[in-house]
C-alpha cells in the first residue's frame, strides 16, 4: 500500500505529537474495563494494528508506484508507539514489585529513574528489530571502540568548564570555592541512574529515531543532505522536549523549559552528527542531568551559597563540546575517516 507524500508527512507528525502527549496525558487514554490495562488500551490497539499492517507489508514486499510505501513508515511509527506502550504499561508495575517499601521519596525517585534508563536501553534492543538499518547505524556510533574517545571528549568539555570558571574567579578576585555534593548511597543512585538514563535517551532519540528519520527523509521528498539532517534533528528534538515537560502553573515555566530542552536536543543531535559518537553526547547529557539535580560540583562563596546559575555551566560546556567535536571531525577528515 502506498500513500501520498503529504499524507505520509501527516501520519508521521501526528504520531510524533501523539507520542509526546502520551507522556503527559497517558492516564486519559481510553481503556477497556474488562481486560488488563496493558492490552486493553487504545494505545495497545494502535500498536497491534501497526504490527499487522507492517507484517502484511513485509510479506508483500516493495511495490512500484507514486507516493510512499506504508511499509517504509511502519518502523518509525512502531518505534514511537511501542516505546510508549512499554514505558507506560510496564515500568510502573515492575517498579511497584521491586521498590523497597522503606525508601524515602527521594530514593524512590532515584530508583525509578534508574529503572526507566535500564528499561529504555532494553527497549532499544527490541525497537531496533523494526529497522535493522537504524539499529546498525546506532550500534556503529555506540560500539566499544567509541567508548574511550567519547568519554575523554565529554570529560575534557566538563573539566574545561570548571577550569575556565575557576581561572576567571581567581583573575577577578572572587575567591570562589568548588563545593562537592555530600557523599552517600543516594548520591550514587542519582549519579548512576542519570548516567544510565542519558545513555538510553541518546540511543533512542539521537540513535534509533534520528537515524530512521534520516533514512526515511529521501522517500518523503527531501533530497538535500542538509534537509535530511534537519528532518531528523527537528522532530526528535521537539519530541525530546515534549517528553521532559512538567505541565502546570506558572505557565511561563513550561514554555521556558520546552525551549531549553528542545535547544539541548538540537545541540546534542548536532554533536552526534558531527562526531558519530553517541557516548560523547551521552556524557555531556549525563553531566547536565547531574548539574540540574545538584549532584555535580558547584562554585560557592565563603558562606557556601552557589554563585553561578546552572545555565552558565551548561552553556560553557556545550560551547567547549562543539569546539572539541569540530576539531575531532577535522582530524578524522585528515585521516581519511
Amino acid at each position: 500500500m502506498r500513500v501520498p507524500r503529504p499524507l505520509a508527512w501527516l501520519l508521521l507528525l501526528a504520531t510524533l505529537l501523539t507520542a509526546g502527549l502520551l507522556r503527559q496525558f497517558h492516564s486519559g487514554t481510553p481503556r477497556s474495563p474488562f481486560v488488563s490495562p496493558l492490552v486493553g488500551s487504545l494505545l495497545f490497539a494502535a500498536v497491534f494494528l501497526l504490527l499487522l499492517v507492517a507484517a502484511r507489508e513485509w510479506r508483500l514486499g516493495p511495490s512500484p508506484g507514486r507516493g510512499v510505501r506504508f511499509g517504509s513508515l511502519a518502523p518509525i511509527l512502531l518505534m514511537l508507539l511501542v516505546e510508549k506502550w512499554i514505558s507506560i504499561g510496564l515500568y510502573p508495575p515492575v517498579f511497584v514489585a521491586v521498590a523497597p517499601s522503606s525508601a524515602t521519596d527521594a530514593e524512590l525517585d532515584a530508583y525509578y529513574r534508574a529503572l526507566a534508563g535500564a528499561g529504555l536501553l532494553l527497549s532499544c534492543l527490541l525497537l531496533g528489530a523494526f529497522s535493522p538499518r537504524a539499529a546498525s547505524d546506532t550500534w556503529r556510533m555506540i560500539r566499544p571502540s567509541r567508548w574511550l574517545p567519547g568519554a575523554l571528549a565529554a570529560t575534557a568539555a566538563v573539566l574545561g568548564t570548571y577550569g575556565i570558571l575557576g581561572a576567571a574567579s581567581a583573575a577577578l578576585g572572587g575567591g570562589f570555592l568548588l563545593g562537592w555534593p555530600s557523599p552517600g548511597p543516594l548520591l550514587l543512585w542519582v549519579a548512576a541512574g542519570q548516567a544510565l538514563r542519558a545513555l538510553a535517551e541518546e540511543a533512542y532519540y539521537r540513535g534509533l529515531l534520528m537515524m530512521e528519520l534520516k533514512r526515511l527523509a529521501p522517500r518523503l521528498g527531501l533530497r538535500w543532505t542538509a534537509a535530511r539532517r534537519w528532518a531528523a534533528l527537528l522532530p526528535t528534538s521537539v519530541l525530546f522536549a515534549m517528553e521532559h515537560l512538567t505541565i502546570g502553573p506558572p505557565w511561563g515555566e513550561p514554555l521556558r523549559q520546552a525551549v531549553f530542552v528542545c535547544a539541548l536536543g538540537l545541540l546534542l543531535g548536532m554533536l552526534v552528527l558531527v562526531t558519530e559518537n553517541l557516548l560523547f553526547a551521552a556524557g555531556v547529557h549525563a553531566w547536565i542531568n547531574w548539574l540540574l539535580l545538584g549532584v555535580a560540583p558547584h562554585f560557592r562563596d565563603a558562606a557556601g551559597r552557589p554563585v553561578l546559575p546552572a545555565g552558565t555551566y551548561v552553556g560553557l560546556t556545550l560551547a567547549l563540546a562543539f569546539v572539541i567535536a569540530f576539531a575531532w571531525a577535522r582530524l578524522a577528515r585528515k585521516r581519511g575517516a
